[in-house]
């Protein structure tokens, strides 16, 4: 009687593992009773899910925005019609330039491989008609004012201004610059990232969306 050749042992698969991800992520305000905060990382769906618990609250006065390699913290803010902002944008990252634009609709051309890039990334730009002061500019590579109406602090060589494409401020690694203004009359949810390497960052998953509310 023939022996049945030894077969393989079946392994028992593993529990899947989550995916973690740098580039999403939520500091929500932790539950009654339990100090701090509570800092979340994870793909979009977990961002949204952990919105969904400790909310967003509105943001006023003096809000950080730091851009990393690739994403930014926060990638979520609520801001109010009327009330008066100062956004501290800062490069983290070693090794890449990167900037913030903001608006609605990116150009279909942005997610084609192949031709030339329009000079505007988004069809409606958020910055169009809005008065901000810059300030306290440091490694700025450029800056591109489009329709914003800006005011510039300090001497407007440091900003290296530039034309052509959305209000964006672009930063060499480590660079900052203070961004003040009022919240316009333009509720609803607006969409930011970097298109800095022809949208390649944005692709990556460097965006993140501010919801504005009325007065």
């Amino acid at each position: 009687m023939s022996k049945v050749p030894n077969e393989p042992p079946i392994e028992s698969p593993e529990p899947q593992q989550p995916e973690w991800s740098r580039r999403q992520f939520l500091v929500g305000t932790a539950a009654i009773g339990v100090a701090g905060a509570v800092t979340l990382f994870g793909r979009q769906s977990l961002v949204n899910a952990a919105r969904s618990v400790f909310g967003s609250p509105v943001s006023s006065g003096t809000v950080h925005l730091y851009a990393y390699d690739y994403y930014y913290i926060p990638n979520y803010m609520t801001w109010r019609v009327g009330d008066r902002m100062e956004v501290i944008f800062q490069n983290q990252s070693h090794t890449h330039w990167h900037e913030w634009t903001m608006g609605r609709h990116v150009n279909e051309a942005y997610f084609q491989a192949f031709g030339n890039l329009p000079a505007d990334a988004w069809q409606e730009d958020f910055w169009d008609g809005v008065p901000v002061t810059l300030s306290d500019p440091y490694g700025i590579d450029n800056f591109v004012p489009n329709q914003a109406i800006v005011t510039y602090v300090g001497p407007k060589a440091a900003y290296n201004i530039q034309s052509g494409g959305d209000f964006s401020p672009t930063l060499k690694p480590g660079g900052s610059l203070h961004l003040s203004f009022t919240v316009p009359n333009k509720p609803g949810l607006w969409d930011f990232g970097c298109f800095v390497q022809q949208y390649i960052h944005y692709r990556t998953g460097m965006r993140g969306q501010v919801m504005i509310l009325p007065a």
